[in-house]
């Protein structure tokens, strides 16, 4: 009885993340239709990081991923940059809040995070976002990371659709089926319109091979061709059709959080449990965005690591966007451990779909070409040396994560000279070096800190 009522609990108690008018329609509240994560995950997780710390001495730098994704636009029929057919711009504006968020570096972060004790657990997790590049059967893609799909095309009922996870739900079992692309190989992301308040949803971590969960349970990850995560158009990034006060990006933050196993900071009950030893525990979840520090906000929990009050500013809080700014280091340990072992996970970071170089018919062949590029990562200052077997005229590339190029350089038959290259006016992320001549190409991927 008592499995029967948790699993009824889990698949109808969906979380608060709701975007709708409260009854006096002064303010407007979150919901995200992610379902309850099971205990049996936290069993799995807390083993991984365990062996992860043990190993994390030895190591002399750390793991940093890359995971390409793609945006599948679900519209139908209107222009691009029209209503939900969102513009490449705003996808764009999305993945580099995403590579601010989980390495960092948003430039938000120094304003709402001002407690002692949260700035100092706030982390880096190293964990980065590039475009992809090249479509399931090979070809360069029209738009860096972007997919959009007719609904009229297609013969799928018109938009908007429920966000709520439900049995038979149209967007899981007829859009997500139809549209995945591998997801070894891609975080697929879907954009559609949603008429139920839910702003987003995300597909939990599926274990690796070889343990064995009970797969009845609700949040115990899913099917490989639904896994990924879906948006409302209007809280993607934060140009275009982006709405306040969810128009910073962090909705896409959030929901990725949960599909690299994060929960809610309130452990998705009253001071419930987390598995985060640095978020404080927390009686709600916040709605709105506090003017005052955290310190202020009382948490509602007797224990006593309630102090100093809620960490509204945490990505997997409900605060507005403008709030939200922070991973914590326990946080951080979660997603890593996820990306290293979990099942569809670990193999994004040596997808090779964010690699223009495999589709544009130069010859790679090393034997014709040596590269170096150091140091990398790189604090802004970075090195190039070619040697070709015939020399040639060549142009270095420097790429960033949607495909954009932000430096060349053309060099005269210079064999076996080094290069500086000053790239301390780029933002920290991760680039693809690309050195090309006539006849050969050859791509490098650095990381600018």
């Amino acid at each position: 009885m008592k499995l029967i009522i948790t699993l009824a609990l889990s698949f109808f108690v969906l979380l608060n993340c709701f975007s709708q008018n409260n009854t006096e329609g002064a303010a407007i509240i979150r919901l995200c239709g992610t379902p309850i994560l099971n205990e049996e995950y936290e069993i799995w997780i807390d083993k991984a990081i365990q062996k992860q710390n043990q190993f994390a001495n030895l190591k002399k730098t750390s793991t940093v991923y890359t995971i390409p994704v793609v945006f599948h636009i679900i519209h139908s029929g209107q222009a691009v940059g029209t209503s939900y057919n969102i513009s490449l711009a705003q996808v764009n504006s999305q993945i580099n809040i995403l590579n601010q968020d989980f390495r960092k570096t948003n430039p938000d972060f120094a304003t709402t995070v001002t407690q002692t004790s949260f700035v100092n657990s706030a982390a880096d997790c190293e964990i980065n976002f590039c475009a992809a590049r090249i479509s399931p059967s090979g070809t360069l893609m029209a738009e860096p990371g972007v997919d959009r799909i007719s609904t009229v095309a297609k013969g799928w009922n018109a938009p908007p659709y429920k966000g709520m996870i439900e049995p038979g739900g149209y967007i899981d079992n007829t859009i997500k089926v139809n549209s995945s692309w591998d997801p070894t190989k891609y975080l697929n992301i879907w954009i559609l319109p949603m008429n139920d308040g839910v702003l987003g949803y995300a597909q939990f971590p599926t274990v690796p091979a070889g343990t064995t969960p009970i797969t009845d349970i609700v949040g115990w990850g899913g099917a490989a061709n639904t896994d990924g995560v879906v948006f409302d158009y209007r809280y993607v990034g934060n140009v275009g059709a982006a709405t306040y006060p969810f128009n910073k990006g962090r909705t896409a933050t959030h929901e990725i959080g949960h599909w690299l196993g994060l929960r809610h900071i309130n452990g998705d009950a009253s001071c419930g449990n987390d598995y985060c030893t640095d978020t404080p525990a927390q009686g709600s979840l916040t709605s709105g965005c506090p003017s005052t520090t955290g310190g202020a906000s009382v948490a509602g929990c007797t224990v006593t690591s309630n102090p100093p009050g809620k960490m509204y500013q945490n990505f997997m809080d409900y605060s507005d966007d403008r709030c939200m700014t922070m991973f914590t280091t326990a946080q951080k340990a979660r997603m890593q451990a996820c990306m290293a072992n979990c099942a569809r996970r670990t193999s994004l970071n040596t997808s090779t779909v964010c690699n223009v170089s495999s589709v544009i018919g130069i010859n790679e062949n090393v034997s014709e070409m040596n590269m170096e590029v150091f140091p990398n990562p790189s604090s802004g200052d970075l090195y190039v040396t070619v040697n070709m077997l015939n020399q040639q005229d060549y142009t270095i590339t420097i790429i960033n994560t949607l495909g954009q190029t932000v430096k060349e350089i053309k060099q005269v038959q210079s064999n076996g000279s080094t290069l500086k290259i000053d790239l301390s006016d780029k933002s920290p992320g991760i680039y693809f070096v690309t050195v090309k001549s006539k006849s050969v190409s050859k791509t490098k991927r650095i990381v600018l800190q």
